[in-house]
């Protein structure tokens, strides 16, 4: 009697056992896609800190020559040298306590510079913002990450053939991995 109430009982643990680990491995999977969402959160507000900080929109505070691309810009966060030497006593950095653009496993951090459909470049009377773009994100993670910023943790869908082009976060298109690009820092009226 004993060996079957002991078989029974090691039966049930083996069971409790798998459940927890497979519980346990959805945690972990749920905390590497929001470790993400943390990192583009800590570097939205950097940009708002430097913004404040400057007084005037980021592209205006860069010392850079007007033709380079932006892929560089978001470094001024950490390096007081890519900063305009009028705007450089404004400057309580870093704000951003990194050294590289690339966010691991997802590629590398670019910075550019559109109107709110992403489409058309600012110009002096348009709104303007600070789109990130992150290079290699596995379509799985950026539908979290999309759920996070654009649905209300998933509160309010969006329509799944639109999501992509619309919102705060998007992408390049369908693809997997895709572009996350998200809409960030508005410049100032």
């Amino acid at each position: 009697m004993f060996g079957l109430d002991a078989r029974i009982a090691l039966g049930i643990f083996a069971i409790l056992a798998m459940v927890t680990g497979f519980l346990a491995f959805g945690r972990i999977q749920t905390a590497r896609d929001t470790k993400l969402v943390k990192q583009l959160q800590t570097i939205e507000e950097s940009l708002e800190a430097y913004q404040a900080d400057m007084g005037t929109f980021y592209l205006f505070t860069l010392n850079k020559d007007k033709s380079e691309d932006g892929v560089h810009d978001i470094e001024a966060l950490w390096d007081k040298d890519l900063v305009l030497s009028g705007f450089q006593k404004n400057w309580n950095g870093p704000y951003l306590h990194r050294t590289s653009r690339r966010i691991q496993p997802y590629g590398n951090l670019s910075v550019f510079y559109a109107q709110p459909d992403r489409q058309n470049t600012c110009t002096t009377d348009s709104e303007c913002y600070l789109w990130l773009a992150l290079s290699n994100v596995p379509e799985k993670i950026w539908l979290t990450v999309n759920r996070i910023y654009d649905e209300a943790g998933g509160k309010m869908p969006e329509n799944p053939t639109m999501a992509a082009s619309l919102g705060r976060l998007q992408a390049d298109e369908a693809t997997d991995p895709r572009m996350l690009i998200l809409r960030t820092i508005a410049r100032p009226q």
